[in-house]
């Protein structure tokens, strides 16, 4: 079986605007992203939405359009998602485990990755760019799963226009950050619509108690791996 891995994160650096960090990826069947480009792009003709998709430029008379994708997303079984949420990332004791914070956005990945991964299927997994650095990093991050076995994996960086996958996983990892956040107030309305609207959504899929602030380990729609150092 060939899958589409659609990948993006939130507030990676070390000291940026948030002590949160939120990486997350959508994964799809191959044969399926025709037809969830097609929805996509359908809806966005219905609501004339044209702009980029993005959790920084939300548009409150838009939120139909925000509520139908994430339907879309939870209506169909050929999409899952996962996120690593890390509270309190600055607080991080990187020298106990004697690496730095570059080498811990590795270890983020790869807990975000790693159970969206079988060894006996192939993947090619696309990362939002960010950086001159990412492909450094996208390499390293192919070597440590190469060597857990996962062989059949192909990386590739592309801008977020290019992708109407990688665009809904912004909302996602947007709305999950948004909602831990506690060092900004939580005044924007079509925001807080979407992070209700989403936990909402999550809970109804949920064999048992989670939440956009995390959910249990063996979760298979919509996983969020809530992690805190501190």
């Amino acid at each position: 079986m060939s899958y589409k891995i659609f990948c993006d994160e939130s507030n990676y650096m070390l000291y940026d605007s948030s002590d949160l960090m939120v990486n997350g990826a959508i994964k799809i069947k191959e044969d399926k992203v025709i037809q969830a480009k097609k929805y996509i792009k359908y809806l966005r003709h219905k609501y004339n939405y044209y702009i980029e998709l993005k959790w920084t430029k939300l548009l409150n008379k838009q939120w139909n359009f925000y509520k139908e994708l994430i339907d879309y997303f939870f209506n169909n079984n050929f999409m899952q998602f996962r996120a690593t949420l890390v509270v309190k990332k600055n607080s991080a004791n990187h020298e106990k485990y004697g690496r730095d914070h570059n080498e811990f956005y590795y270890v983020v990945y790869y807990y975000t990755l790693r159970n969206l991964l079988d060894s006996e299927n192939s993947y090619k997994i696309y990362f939002d760019y960010k950086d001159t650095i990412g492909g450094v990093r996208v390499k390293k991050l192919k070597t440590i799963l190469m060597n857990e076995g996962y062989k059949k994996i192909d990386f590739t960086i592309i801008h977020s226009h290019e992708s109407q996958l990688t665009q809904l996983c912004d909302i996602f990892v947007g709305a999950i950050g948004y909602a831990s956040r506690t060092d900004i107030p939580k005044n924007s309305i079509i925001k807080n619509k979407i992070v209700d609207y989403l936990n909402k959504k999550i809970q109804e899929s949920c064999e048992s108690n989670c939440s956009i602030y995390g959910t249990k380990p063996w979760e298979k729609k919509f996983n969020i791996f809530r992690w805190s150092l501190q």
